[in-house]
């Protein structure tokens, strides 16, 4: 018998933004305040519920700009 998989599965984007999360101590809900986008949103872009056309360019943005200040 197979066990339920209770997880969603991360997008590309949704690895490059906890790898990003994993290397400044941020939290997904800062990073999206921070960037400037919903929550929710950046969340389901993550997972693959929503296409985030308009968000991913923004985050993307933000943590390169984000690296470049540390």
């Amino acid at each position: 018998m197979k066990t339920a998989n209770r997880t969603k599965p991360k997008t590309d984007f949704g690895i490059e933004v906890r790898v990003f999360t994993a290397q400044t101590g941020m939290t997904v809900k800062e990073l999206a305040e921070r960037a400037g986008v919903k929550y929710t949103t950046l969340v389901e872009t993550t997972t693959g519920r929503c296409a985030g056309h308009q968000l991913i360019p923004v985050v993307r943005e933000f943590m390169q700009n984000y690296r470049k200040e540390e």
